[in-house]
């Protein structure tokens, strides 16, 4: 590894020595080889499957395989398994499901992915292993949104042994279009649901309830496959997968750690605060071309698509600079950018060329990040700390596939507070244990989607009731009373209403002069591809020409736009408060404090456009637009008040070390919540970015004034006098920010509140709080 870190200094990654001031904290993790049992003898293991797992060339498993196989093969019993990346969690579902194909040559299984690339790779696994399978032909074939109608139709009609499909696909077509899929469903033997670490949040809370309307569903036909779930990064897997499905499960995790050999480069770059983000990217580019140098695989991890397709473009241009001053020959095709919004012919291609060594230097947003084994990656590049540390240790889990190959990790901190303190931190980051995951089954908002769909599912019967959920089967049986039972009208279906991931209305397909390239949500429309957005596509630059609606999304017609030219949005956002859930409130000489939960209407307008030169920063044009209508959305939201306050600059801070302390403070990632700022009524908001919230708007009231706390000490902490990117400041922020004026504020909020509040909101009034509550 001494020569990789001497050619990423040379190649101007890393700025160490007599050339810079980087500071880097570097480790050696050694390798912890597997257990492995002494053949793949397992009662009730068919002889079939066993010469199919002799001829793939398995003669022994994992102590945890060889567990998780023995209990799915010999009982009922739902599973859940915790197991490292990289020790054959797959092969643990696979061998009990095929065992179970072949024994019942009429059954079927159904695998749940969360992403697609996830599902190729899965399928690619698959039939390295059923190929060899005899007598039964075990098929498997996709079912997601990138498969024709006809293909669709076929499927149905005459479904393979296996099939492999998404959530999104689970809603709105197994559960929207139950009657066309009697045939697969009545012989269901198992269901296999991997990752269930991406199941958090708003969207895992979304998949809890299309997870229990499945399993119920699957009651009420008398129909009990078993179910299979796994992750390599959960503290809390058999609550998780209880909560998800409303099934109960045995946990099988396993007992040793088993890794490759790894080095570990954790970066803090010593870069302008004013230069940062442009900086980073190019450091990060460097890196990978280093890597390239001396032979090396990597994943350069983006924080944002466009993030990645910038990287992909500059490697481009430095390849060719270098090919020319004859310092080095790189190929560009073996140089890609991968993110969601690629074509699906694009993505398996690329997937695939990463396998088969043709690309070697990757440039990826998150969609890379689960279990997909791409081979024999050597390092893992981490431009930016991910959302939370079990992301990261998904992402470093991409390299060094075999526990006696050796990888390396690179991680190049940005100018925030949690990638700051990681990048410091490096032994604290090795030592964490898995955080516990979250979801919210009880979420009002989501519940009022799901019912209406519950009730167009529901044929009667009340076997399984108990899957559902008190709250979800509170509201089904209030709708049935009120006369809200189950309509069936034409083709109408409420599912397609529900949007489960969250990203914004509708999908817009994004089309050139001569084909689809892609597509990408509504909200991503509004905030990247408005009309003249320059707007970046697999290394392409691209002009929004005009953008054309229908009732589901609409498409986003693009014209050719010159290189090194971009687009930056300004946009203006403003709250106003909907309803009040519950709220605490101090009295004080100067007026009272009080601290909220409850719900804001958010609106969100562009204002204006400027259009750069990415080579010089000049301005190049700029307008207003006037055709964009503004974005409207309802969401959860914390928020204190002073009253009879002064505003001042005071109070933008506030809002900064609160959003700051509530990352370090409850388990949250950092896209799932926002902060504002109401210079005139002396008011800081904390907005979660999901309508009926996922629970952390009521955890801040509950904790506010440890988050509160635990930013101020970080605010102090860092070396800076008037606040910066490393500790409250967010990167390339517009408003004035003033550390001092903030921490004082925050102070004065801390001491007024160091005392039991006088007042509670509940059930829509103050109370008086009695001495026996304080």
């Amino acid at each position: 590894m001494d020569a990789l870190f001497e050619a990423l200094q040379k190649f101007d990654a890393l700025r160490v020595g007599g050339n810079g001031n980087d500071r880097v904290i570097e480790r050696d993790l050694s390798d912890v080889p597997p257990d492995f049992t002494d053949g793949i003898e397992v009662n009730g293991l068919s002889r079939a499957v066993r010469f199919g797992l002799e001829k793939a060339g398995i003669r022994c498993f994992h102590r945890h395989q060889d567990e998780a196989i023995r209990v799915a093969v010999n009982g009922s019993v739902n599973l859940a398994l915790q197991a490292p990346t990289a020790t054959g969690k797959s092969l643990a579902f696979q061998v009990p499901m095929l065992n179970s194909l072949v024994q019942n040559k009429s059954s079927h299984a159904l695998m749940i992915y969360p992403t697609k690339a996830l599902g190729l790779d899965q399928r690619n696994q698959l039939e390295r292993l059923s190929k060899h399978i005899r007598p039964r032909d075990i098929n498997s074939w996709f079912y997601d949104g990138d498969v024709d109608s006809e293909t669709r139709k076929v499927l149905r009609q005459n479904p393979p042994a296996i099939l492999i499909t998404n959530p999104d696909m689970l809603h709105k077509s197994f559960l929207a279009h139950a009657d066309k899929w009697e045939k697969f469903l009545s012989n269901l033997c198992w269901v296999i649901i991997d990752e269930v670490h991406e199941y958090r949040g708003y969207f895992g809370s979304n998949v809890s309830m299309i997870l229990r309307r499945f399993s119920y569903h699957l009651a009420q036909k008398g129909s009990r496959p078993q179910f299979f779930l796994s992750s390599a990064t959960c503290a809390n897997l058999r609550e998780h997968a209880h909560n998800l499905t409303g099934l109960d499960f045995t946990e099988i995790t396993a007992k040793r750690d088993v890794r490759p050999r790894r080095k570990f480069w954790f970066v803090q770059p010593d870069i302008p605060q004013h230069e940062y983000w442009n900086i980073l990217q190019l450091r990060a580019v460097n890196a990978g071309l280093a890597c390239l140098s001396q032979n090396k695989s990597v994943i350069v991890f983006c924080p944002t698509r466009k993030f990645a397709e910038n990287c992909h473009r500059t490697a481009k241009r430095r390849i060719e600079q270098l090919r020319d001053e004859g310092c080095i020959a790189i190929n560009t095709d073996t140089v890609k950018v991968f993110r969601s919004g690629l074509d699906v012919d694009t993505r398996h291609e690329i997937q695939e060329n990463i396998k088969k060594g043709d690309v070697r230097l990757v440039f990826s947003t998150n969609a890379l990040e689960l279990g997909i084994d791409i081979g024999g990656l050597d390092g893992i590049i981490l431009a930016g700390f991910p959302d939370s540390v079990m992301s990261a240790w998904q992402r470093i889990g991409r390299a060094g596939r075999r526990w006696d190959s050796d990888a390396f990790v690179l991680y190049l901190a940005r100018n925030n507070p949690m990638d700051q303190f990681y990048a410091s931190n490096l032994d604290i980051f090795l030592k964490k244990p898995l955080d516990d995951l979250v979801i919210n089954p009880s979420n009002e908002e989501l519940i009022k989607r799901h019912v209406p769909c519950l009730l167009y599912e529901t044929r009667g019967g009340a076997d399984g009731r108990d899957i559902l959920g008190a709250e979800l089967r509170n509201a089904v049986d209030e709708a049935m009373q009120g006369g809200g039972g189950p309509v069936h009208v034409g083709n109408f279906r409420p599912h397609y209403r529900v949007n489960i991931r969250g990203g914004g209305t509708g999908i817009y397909k994004l089309r050139t002069a001569s084909e689809e390239i892609g597509a990408m949500s509504g909200s991503q429309k509004f905030r990247e591809a408005y009309l003249g957005a320059i707007y970046m596509h697999g290394g392409a630059s691209y002009r929004v020409e005009s953008v054309t609606q229908d009732g589901t999304g609409g498409v986003i017609n693009l014209g050719s736009a010159e290189p090194h030219v971009s687009t930056r949005p300004f946009f203006l956002t403003t709250l106003s408060v909907k309803d009040i859930f519950s709220g605490l409130r101090w009295q004080c000489i100067d007026g009272n404090i009080t601290a909220y939960y409850g719900e804001v209407t958010v609106t969100v307008v562009l204002t204006s456009v400027k259009e750069i030169n990415d080579i010089t920063g000049d301005v190049i044009d700029e307008w207003s637009p006037q055709n964009e209508s503004a974005e409207f959305s309802k969401a959860h939201a914390f928020w204190i008040q002073q009253e009879g306050g002064n505003a001042s600059v005071g109070n933008t801070s506030l809002q900064h070390i609160l959003r700051v302390g509530a990352q370090f403070s409850i388990p949250v990632d950092s896209h799932d919540m926002f902060p504002h700022a109401d210079q005139g009524e002396c008011v800081v908001y904390l907005v979660e970015n999901y309508p009926g919230g996922i629970g952390i708007a009521r955890k801040t009231l509950e904790k506010w004034r440890v988050m509160l706390k635990t930013g101020v000490d970080l605010a102090k902490s860092c070396s800076c006098s008037s606040g910066c990117p490393n500790c409250i400041v967010p990167p390339r922020a517009q408003d004035g920010i003033d550390k001092t004026a903030g921490i004082a504020l925050a102070g004065s909020l801390l001491k007024i509140t160091n005392v039991s509040p006088g007042h509670k909101f509940e059930n829509g009034l103050w109370r008086p709080v009695q001495r026996s509550e304080a």
